[in-house]
C-alpha cells in the first residue's frame, strides 16, 4: 500500500471540434469540412452541408474555418458539387492556406 508508485495522471488532449464556417464573410451551415489531396496531388477542400449553400456558389471563395483549437483561412476555386444521400458536397481547389492556433 505505501510502497507503490502512484501513476501520474496524464492530461487528456482536448478533441478538436468544428465550430463555424464562413464563406466570403457569410456564415454557412456546414456538417464538416476536409482538407486533403486529390489523386494527382492537388490540395482540395471538401465542405459538406445539409442543404444547398448559396454562399458556396462562386468561382472563388475565401473560407474561415474555426474549431475549438484553431482557425484556418483558405482561398479556394470551385471545382464541383455533388449530391450525396443526406447532404451536399462542395469541392474546391486550394489556392492559399493559413492556419492559426487559438
Amino acid at each position: 500500500m505505501f510502497g507503490k508508485k502512484r501513476d501520474k495522471k496524464k492530461k487528456k488532449q482536448q478533441a478538436e471540434r468544428f465550430e463555424s464556417l464562413t464563406a466570403n464573410g457569410v456564415a454557412v451551415e456546414a456538417i464538416n469540412f476536409t482538407l486533403k489531396k486529390a489523386e494527382d496531388g492537388t490540395p482540395m477542400l471538401e465542405v459538406r452541408t445539409p442543404d444547398v449553400a448559396e454562399a458556396l456558389h462562386y468561382d472563388e471563395v475565401e473560407f474561415e474555418l474555426k474549431t475549438n483549437l484553431k482557425m484556418v483561412r483558405v482561398k479556394g476555386r470551385f471545382k464541383e458539387a455533388k449530391n450525396e444521400k443526406r447532404w451536399k458536397l462542395y469541392i474546391f481547389e486550394i489556392e492559399d492556406y493559413a492556419q492559426f492556433f487559438i
